[in-house]
Formats: C-alpha cells, structure tokens, sequence
C-alpha cells in the first residue's frame, strides 16, 4: 500500500492506533500465534547485562517480559502507537518506561540504546527505508536489532477465498524479505542473520480464523472502504472452509526473523 500525503498518513497511523486499542484487553487471549512468533524471536535475543533497550510496538508487554526474563539487569523502554496497549504492558512489567511515539519517528536522542527489540510490528508502517535509518540514528555503535515481521506470502488462504468471492485483495500485502534487507543496507546496518519461516495457525472455523486477527487489533486494513456485505461474507466463508485440513482451517504466515548490528564508522 503507497500513501504520500501528510493528512492520509496521519489518518492511517490514527485507524492502526484505533484498532489495537480497541484490542488491548482481548489481546493476549487470542495472541496465540503472536506467542509463537515471540519465541522464536527470543532464541535469538542475547543482550549484555546494564544495556539499554526499546522494545518497539510493544503491545501488551510481552516480549518486555521475556527480555527481562532473559537479562533481569537490562533497562527497557516499551514504545508503541496505542496509549491502551501501553496500559496492558504497564501491569504485566515493573521499572519500564512507557513511551507512546510511532516507529518511524521516535522520539529519542542520536546512540540513546544499546539494542532494539520488535516483534511482529514493523509490517504496520508505511516507510521502511526511513524506518531502519531512524532506528540506526537511535542506536549507538554496534547497537543491535532483532525483529521478526510478516514478508511476502503471508495469509494465502484468505487471498484464495476472497479471488474465489469477487477476485480483489482484501487483507494486506507484505514485501520481500530481500526488499527489506536492502532498506536494512541502505540504512547502513550489517545483516548478521535473516530467516523466513513458514508458520501455520489452525482453527475450529472460519470465524475464529478471523478473530485471531481482529481480536489482537490485526483487522484488516485496505485501501477499499467497501463494507462486506453479509451474503459476500457467508459466500467468503463457504470458499474459505473448502480449505479445510484434517487439522483445521488453516491460516499461514511467512514470518521473517533479522538480526542486525549498527556498523562503527569511527
């Protein structure tokens, strides 16, 4: 999705926002693949002790509560976009500074930590080359990033059920993952380790396929401002269980795992 202008931006960021605020207090009962993804991502998270981190899109506090699990000395910031997120992160950790600031634009000084964290966040903003080079402004040198976000790929079966209904795009696309590791780059960070995995969420029916993204705040957001129609939907149903696996409905996502280090340009 291309949006350029400063007022269709803001609008954006406002409905990203809006939705996982709505979300906050149903979050973690649903966040079962979220979880899956966290822990993936947290085989890779080897901090030093005393090191500053931010953990960006921070949610309800769930990645904050598995770096301290795994370094209790660390110092953490936890920034998301949602001001109700903040609040669920809040009463799961103690000693956290809780900052509410858009990814692409934070709102900290040039080397203010020593690493950042973010899990399955990044796919919701709009830049990814002005990304990566305000996250490598904030980092000091050797300043580390372990992110894991949605690439290309991800979601097939609702695109497959959807072409079936009326032939048109109705969640969200994702770049490659060799696209963002060229932002990363360019940027002026050294890609220290990059994985694409394929990871597949079952579900009873088609309905709790779809609250697994509506109730963490991942409602789908297009440029269509189309409302489905009850028939579209039931017909969109109907097309969707005819994927039915002998393990469910199935859900699949190509999840990238990246780690980064700031090069020291002395």
């Amino acid at each position: 999705m291309t949006i350029r202008s400063t007022e269709a931006i803001t609008s954006y960021k406002q409905k990203v926002a809006m939705r996982f605020s709505r979300a906050a207090e149903s979050y973690d009962q649903y966040a079962v693949f979220q979880e899956l993804v966290l822990s993936e991502l947290m085989t890779r998270f080897a901090p030093n002790p005393n090191d500053s981190w931010v953990d960006i899109g921070t949610g309800t506090g769930r990645a904050l509560e598995a770096m301290q699990s795994v370094q209790s000395q660390l110092s953490c910031v936890a920034l998301d976009l949602s001001f109700d997120m903040l609040r669920q992160a809040q009463q799961r950790t103690a000693g956290v500074s809780l900052v509410c600031a858009d990814a692409e634009s934070l709102p900290f000084k040039n080397a203010a930590f020593d690493g950042i964290l973010s899990s399955l966040a990044i796919q919701w903003c709009l830049h990814p080359d002005h990304l990566f080079k305000e996250w490598f402004r904030v980092l000091n040198d050797h300043g580390q990033v372990l992110v894991s976000t949605l690439v290309s790929g991800s979601m097939p079966e609702l695109g497959k059920a959807w072409q079936l209904v009326d032939g048109r795009l109705h969640h969200n696309q994702y770049p490659e993952l060799e696209t963002l590791l060229n932002h990363c780059r360019d940027a002026g960070f050294k890609v220290a380790g990059a994985e694409q995995k394929t990871l597949t969420a079952y579900f009873d029916s088609v309905k709790e396929a779809v609250y697994s993204l509506k109730k963490v705040g991942a409602s789908l957001i297009t440029e269509s401002t189309d409302v489905v129609s009850p028939s579209r939907w039931k017909a969109f149903e109907s097309a969707y269980q005819q994927q039915t696996t002998d393990r469910g409905i199935p859900l699949s996502y190509e999840v990238a795992f990246i780690q980064l280090t700031k090069v020291d340009h002395g």
